[in-house]
């Protein structure tokens, strides 16, 4: 029933890039000549990257080029690259001093996002080693299309049709950029790219279903059959071509990796240092995780207490309703102890699923992109059982669910987490940098900070069934911290980093391997630990200069107050001068 969509999966969580300007409001103050020239500058970036890439533009709200592909060829990425370098020259061609402060970090921002779209386009090139790449932009040109109701279904359907008319030239031309597969990327592309038909050939059909419009479903017949034949097409020339002898690595080296880091987070961090803060709070977390387990059931090991805590969970039937019934349990918490400033409206729905989106997830929030005018609920997704599944299956499924962990999941999708943010951020007059160049390791950092802090500040009134919960939900993304580290610098092997989630984060052998290779294919998945500690320095910083008028609920607002930046800006702007340029 499940089936692995690494390249749809990952286009999804990736942060977007790309946003209009907004106009400048009468009567505001003049902004410094450098700051102009700056806003100038991402306006005209920002207009020519949507035609470039319109399947972005597509997800963040822009609808001007729905029926459009991204060009994906030799040339498109070329063209790309080209015009990354003379963005870059031009705001390297600004004079620094003549900034304001917040254009001096918009500018930084700006800069390092550009620099490290060249180094994944121009070092890492995903795009000549990874055949799936191709097959889930595919799949993403079709899905953006289908996630959201920003239009009615015939008008998003007339997309769907001509995007997918354009899909075998673009498989076709793919066939040409892809030079060397290694052996793990090579196995996982062969089961992504069954994945990407398995979404053709069920998923879209089933979205389009409802649509009662015989020439068009015709018309969409004829093309999504033309998209299956030529996934087929590719596959085999794939599977013909560098799949049928593997060569090279997965992994991207330590100079790159360092050079990664230091654009994502603005402040250098070197490995060492990057390894020794992961082994430190694995450790730590691993002995509290031992220790609560006992406190359970001294008589089992931490795995098998752990594992009877899926026991407890909802029935099929009432998933959603649970859902909903956390998340006001959850408001009205937030709101008691003060955790954070809300916004006004508390606009977010608990809904399953869409069919078409079930095979990926669990439980997800789904928020309209920055831009989108039309379809602009948020909706916080959960799966249900399906009814053809077995019964093991299904209580597998809603093990997940327990009562313990399904909260905490719900504080990180939702209230404080995710929605919260992005709620926030509606509300924030951002210039446009700042608007739509979003930090991952502040986003997914501040949700999986919020887990800790939640139940710290008394989620759960002291179960140590619930901190179990959530000391396991930290422990695997430690251990994604190390193991995008090891296997991308230091040579562990797929196995060897499935022994290490399997040891430290006490996953079945499935769950722990397919952690493992996630990591060959994403160096940097340990975001979520990273943001976490460093947003727990900031607040130990921020702290220490307030001394006693520091409240959590005053840090909370004032680091939200800002956009998504990494947390390097965010330091500078709350400590100002007490700032010691240490991130972790």
């Amino acid at each position: 029933m499940k089936f692995t969509f690494r390249s749809l999966a990952v286009t999804l969580c990736a942060t977007v890039v790309f946003a209009s300007a907004a106009p400048r409001v009468s009567g505001a103050p003049e902004r410094p000549i450098g700051d102009e020239r700056l806003d100038a500058l991402a306006t005209r970036y920002f207009a020519e990257t949507w035609k470039l890439e319109p399947i972005r533009a597509t997800s963040i709200g822009v609808h001007d080029y729905d029926d459009k592909l991204t060009d994906l060829s030799v040339q498109g990425f070329a063209a790309r690259i080209a015009f990354l370098r003379r963005t870059l020259a031009d705001v390297r061609a600004i004079d620094p001093t003549t900034y304001g402060a917040e254009a001096s970090y918009d500018a930084r921002l700006f800069e390092s996002t550009i620099e490290s779209s060249l180094l994944a386009l121009q070092e890492r090139q995903t795009w000549r080693h990874d055949p799936s790449f191709y097959t889930g932009q595919a799949a993403n040109a079709i899905f953006s299309l289908l996630m959201r109701d920003f239009a009615p279904l015939r008008d998003r359907t007339r997309s769907v049709i001509a995007r997918e008319r354009a899909i075998p030239a673009m498989l076709d031309r793919a066939k040409d950029s892809i030079s060397t597969v290694d052996a793990t990327t090579a196995d996982l592309a062969r089961r992504n790219m069954k994945g990407t038909a398995d979404f053709f050939r069920t998923v879209v059909p089933a979205a389009v279903a409802p649509l009662h419009d015989a020439v068009l479903q015709a018309q969409f017949k004829t093309a999504n059959d033309a998209v299956l034949a030529a996934l087929q097409n590719y596959r085999d020339a794939m599977d013909a071509g560098p799949l049928a002898h593997p060569t090279g690595t997965y992994a991207i080296g330590s100079k790159l990796f360092e050079q990664l880091l230091d654009l994502q987070e603005l402040s250098p961090i070197t490995l060492a240092q990057y390894e020794r803060v992961g082994e430190d709070a694995l450790a730590k977390t691993r002995a509290d995780f031992v220790e609560t387990a006992r406190s359970i059931d001294a008589t089992k090991s931490p795995q098998a207490v752990a594992a009877s805590l899926g026991a407890q969970h909802p029935s099929a039937g009432d998933l959603l309703k649970k859902a909903t019934s956390d998340l006001v349990a959850l408001r009205r918490f937030v709101i008691a102890r003060k955790i954070i400033t809300l916004p006004p409206d508390n606009d977010v729905k608990v809904v399953p699923t869409p069919e078409f989106a079930r095979q990926t997830t669990f439980a997800s929030m789904n928020a309209p992109g920055p831009l989108e005018k039309v379809a602009t609920q948020a909706y916080y997704n959960v799966t249900p059982i399906e009814p053809d599944w077995t019964p093991e299956v299904k209580e597998q499924h809603l093990a997940f669910f327990n009562d313990y962990a399904f909260p905490i999941v719900s504080l990180h999708e939702v209230m404080p987490g995710h929605y919260v943010n992005f709620a926030i951020d509606q509300h924030l007059k951002l210039s446009l940098i700042r608007k739509i160049m979003r930090s991952g390791s502040f986003a997914e950092g501040w949700a999986h900070y919020d887990e800790q802090m939640m139940v710290d500040e008394g989620w759960g009134n002291g179960d140590p069934k619930v901190r179990l919960a959530q000391l396991q939900l930290a422990l695997q993304r430690e251990c994604r911290f190390l193991v995008g580290l090891r296997e991308h610098t230091q040579n562990m092997s797929v196995d060897d980093g499935t022994k290490f989630f399997r040891d430290n984060a006490f996953l079945p052998e499935g769950p722990s391997r397919r952690e493992a290779l996630r990591g060959t294919q994403d160096p940097l998945y340990g975001y979520y630990t990273l943001g976490k500690l460093e947003l727990l320095k900031l607040r130990d910083d921020y702290k220490k200069k307030l001394g006693a008028r520091f409240t959590l609920l005053g840090f909370h607002d004032e680091f939200l107050a800002h956009g998504d930046p990494p947390i390097a800006i965010v330091r500078k702007i709350l400590l100002g001068a007490d700032d010691d340029g240490k991130l972790l």
